[in-house]
């Protein structure tokens, strides 16, 4: 790379000429502490007109330019040694990018420094209801797009491989980066691996901070607590190196000077068989409520080691007790000795689920102490015709907690679906009494709006379902169309009516075993209104 050097003049102002843009300046601090006092203070939705009261009007800001970081395509950091009749990576991995957006304008993908150059980028392809673009993708994506109206965008990069040890769908969102994320799932025990990928979009340094649970309290990082991601580039740390021997596990990344995405790959081994690999992506902050949607039981026995598990940690200095409603297709489900959990401060507690009935679950936590949550869910695929090892593979999704809709905030949203991916969506609603004496006898229902987009950004199908409060229905993607006719699916409620939460998962059409689970994206900020009133300052 070439550098471009230019010299500049060194330039003499006069001391009458100094003296005057003293004064100019002066005059225009003045002006601008003039227009600090015209505003009130507040950001927020504000009355179009002026304000009788103090002649305050709401002038719209527009929406900047936002960017949604994409997963980079699945690998492994360890090259293979020894027989090849045990590589670890006997096939290739297949990684593919859905990206949508609706309403938005300028909709577009780049690398993670902003160039469009390379494969899959460049601007969405414009349809009738949305821009889309999907195809392979060989690294990290940027969708950009600026909000306008009700702005949906997102995009999912699943990356899916066959056989090895990265055996399964690893998939995840393109999400919005942040200065905060909370990730809980992975282990860094005999036989798992997980690399915490930092991406930073930005065009200056985000020096990011890491923070460590495990199921025995706090893990101490040392000198590896601190990780400088570069403008446009992101940093790989292996999890087993700095947090080692840790069955659970839960981060907190916190980042000062830009916004970064977190996620961590992880994959697993049991001796030779593959056990899993999936990406650990962020939930929601702590809370004293939160959900988990998305968890399927086969009827495993309580103490089956491939029954879905729930993981919570109360990151605070305080213990508490977090209590559960289980929600199934036909209502509340006891959950035997786990109505109640005691929850111990910094320590990661796990409570299996297994003994529930074979279907699919949500899982609502309620809390006297702030928590967050997520889950892991495990299916069982078949041998390869070729193993040399006995036994079954399996393959593991971590599904993340999301927060619950409160009186008037609706969880609408929308999940990409890529290529050659069989989905289901799972929706719940939530009761607002969750006590476990009166939650049998909840009522209400809400009506959703479902929407499919299409490859070629028209509205491929449409449907309204009638979702019961205190139960979860799930709706196969087959039953509302073919196999590729839909890349994302929208999903929208009554602010009226009780919440619902709602997550999509996600499976390869040629071996069903390998999926994922996905929560849907909130809508973009489409900008905002300041309140100003005028005030006569000089003079």
């Amino acid at each position: 790379m070439t550098r471009r050097t230019t010299k500049r003049r060194k330039l003499t102002v006069p001391p009458a000429a100094r003296r005057a843009a003293a004064a100019t300046g002066a005059l225009l601090c003045a002006m601008a502490v003039a227009a600090l006092a015209v505003t009130d203070g507040t950001v927020g939705p504000g009355p179009a007109v002026a304000d009788p009261g103090d002649g305050a009007r709401a002038v719209p800001v527009a929406a900047a330019e936002t960017g949604l970081v994409c997963p980079q395509p699945a690998e492994l950091e360890q090259p293979d040694v020894g027989d090849d009749q045990f590589s670890a990576t006997p096939v290739e991995t297949s990684t593919s990018l859905a990206a949508v957006a609706l309403d938005g304008a300028d909709p577009a993908l780049t690398t993670l420094d902003g160039a469009e150059t390379g494969d899959l980028t460049g601007p969405l392809e414009v349809g009738d209801a949305a821009a889309v673009r999907t195809g392979q993708v060989p690294d990290a994506r940027l969708l950009r797009v600026t909000p306008g109206g009700a702005t949906y965008a997102t995009g999912t990069v699943a990356s899916v491989t066959t056989d090895g040890d990265l055996r399964g769908m690893v998939a995840g969102p393109c999400a919005e980066p942040a200065v905060e994320h909370w990730l809980v799932g992975g282990s860094t025990a005999v036989g798992s691996s997980g690399r915490l990928v930092l991406q930073n979009p930005g065009r200056t340094p985000a020096t990011v901070a890491l923070e460590a649970w495990g199921a025995s309290g706090p893990v101490a990082l040392g000198g590896q607590a601190l990780v400088v991601v570069p403008p446009g580039e992101q940093v790989v740390t292996m999890l087993e190196a700095v947090a080692p021997d840790q069955s659970r596990l839960a981060l907190h990344v916190t980042a000062e000077g830009g916004r970064v995405g977190a996620y961590v790959q992880h994959h697993r081994i049991d001796g030779l068989l593959p056990a899993g690999a999936d990406l650990v992506v962020g939930g929601g902050a702590p809370a004293a409520t939160t959900a988990v949607s998305g968890v399927v039981s086969t009827g495993e026995a309580v103490d089956d080691p491939h029954a879905p598990r729930l993981d919570l940690l109360a990151p605070g200095d305080r213990s508490g007790t977090a209590r559960l409603a289980v929600l199934g297709a036909d209502g509340p489900v006891r959950l035997r000795g786990g109505e109640e959990v005691a929850l111990e401060p910094g320590k990661i507690t796990t409570l299996p689920l297994g003994g529930l009935p074979e279907g699919a679950y949500t899982v609502v936590v309620d809390a006297d102490v702030p928590v967050v949550a997520g889950a892991a869910v495990d299916r069982r695929g078949m041998p390869a015709r070729d193993a040399v090892v006995d036994g079954d593979p399996y393959d593991r999704a971590w599904l993340p907690g999301q927060a619950v809709p409160s009186d008037g905030v609706v969880a609408d949203g929308v999940v990409a679906v890529p290529q050659d991916a069989a989905y289901e969506l799972a929706l719940a609603g939530v009761p607002g009494e969750r006590d476990p004496d009166r939650i049998d006898d909840v009522e209400g229902s809400t009506e959703v709006g479902l929407r499919g987009i299409g490859p070629d950004g028209a509205e491929a199908w449409s449907q309204t379902v009638e979702v019961p409060t205190g139960q979860t229905v799930t709706l196969d993607g087959a039953d509302l169309g073919d196999l590729g006719e839909t890349v994302a699916v929208v999903a929208e409620q009554p602010a009226d009516q009780p919440g619902v939460v709602w997550s999509v998962t996600l499976s390869d059409a040629g071996a069903p075993s390998l999926f994922s689970v996905l929560n849907p994206a909130a809508p973009l900020a489409s900008g905002d209104e300041v309140r100003v009133r005028r005030v006569d300052a000089v003079g």
